[in-house]
């Protein structure tokens, strides 16, 4: 029996002694099996309170599964990194209700949309149909419609998300962001595009993207592996492209918050998604620059170690931080 339908079965308390012993066996064959294990029982909690109340209409069906899916408490990314096993949530679901998932994408269901966001504070992975894999960064929005995969890879975003893209040569996997599309095949990239910046940066890190103005439809950019793109918000045909280190520009997926040679102003934006807290800085230093990779330290401990480089006071209200510059 499939593993997936046998923890099923399991889970909803169908499965039979035979089976039970089955499960058992599978779970001590390997460690990485006992995670897997785990972390469908997590899923199966997080959803197991809004199962009774789900309808045969798929619809319903279908969004009270996306809502227990975006339901997962905040983790503060600094701790540990949670992941989003939309397509093993939804699986298991499914199984658990008697439907099957190709129902969720068919019939009246064709073009509906599905957002999954990532909470200041917290960063999440998103497995799309395809296997593309998506890494976003804090307070992040990617949608998509139902009919991804089957008659496009389109995605929409807001905020900065990783891609590590599936090939397929007939079926080109497209983002879009702001003013521009990212058009690629098969590669791993960086969308920076934060509502808040004054830019939108695009990073290679492996295959070939290409960048278009959704405007005019023009290629701004064909990009290689190691380059930075930088298109102004103000700007929608312009386009500066750079060598980069691209690891580095997409370390924040590895749980890692680099500051490289930055303002106060700048740093503080990003401690901001780092820590879901708002930040209100007083008597601003425009001179002083930064340079640190922070990787568990706590948001007291980050406050020290700017206190160290540049005397502040700060202070501390639950989700609020007032930082004065002396």
């Amino acid at each position: 029996m499939e593993i997936n339908t046998l923890i099923s079965k399991y889970l909803s308390g169908e499965a039979t002694i035979e089976e039970k012993l089955e499960l058992e066996a599978w779970r001590n064959a390997d460690e990485n099996n006992e995670r897997e294990f785990q972390e469908l029982v997590e899923s199966w909690n997080l959803a197991h309170s809004e199962v009774q109340y789900l309808s045969p209409d798929k619809e319903k069906v279908w969004n009270k599964i996306m809502s227990s899916i975006n339901q997962m408490q905040p983790v503060k990314m600094y701790s540990r990194t949670i992941f989003y096993r939309t397509i093993s949530i939804a699986a298991t679901v499914a199984l658990l209700i008697g439907v099957s998932l190709p129902m969720f994408f068919s019939g009246n269901e064709a073009g509906k949309l599905v957002s999954f966001k990532a909470p200041l504070g917290q960063k999440a992975e998103v497995c799309l149909p395809d296997g593309t894999n998506v890494s976003l960064n804090s307070g992040s929005v990617l949608t998509y419609s139902t009919d991804y995969s089957r008659t496009n890879r389109s995605v929409k975003l807001e905020g900065q998300a990783f891609f590590d893209v599936i090939k397929d040569k007939d079926h080109p996997f497209d983002v879009a962001v702001g003013n521009i599309k990212v058009v690629v095949h098969g590669t791993s990239f960086d969308v920076n595009a934060y509502k808040d910046n004054s830019e939108i940066a695009v990073t290679l890190l492996t295959g070939s993207v290409s960048i278009l103005s959704t405007s005019s439809n023009k290629v701004l950019a064909n990009m290689k592996p190691n380059q930075k793109a930088i298109i102004p918000l103000y700007d929608k045909d312009k386009c500066n492209l750079t060598a980069c280190n691209a690891e580095d520009e997409a370390i924040w997926r590895l749980g890692k918050l680099k500051i490289d040679g930055e303002e106060l102003a700048d740093m503080v934006k990003k401690m901001e998604r780092w820590y879901g807290v708002k930040i209100v800085v007083n008597n601003i230093n425009t001179t002083k620059h930064y340079w640190m990779t922070v990787k568990t330290e706590s948001l007291k401990e980050m406050l020290e170690i700017i206190n160290r480089i540049t005397p502040i006071d700060y202070s501390i209200n639950g989700e609020e931080v007032t930082i004065t510059c002396r």
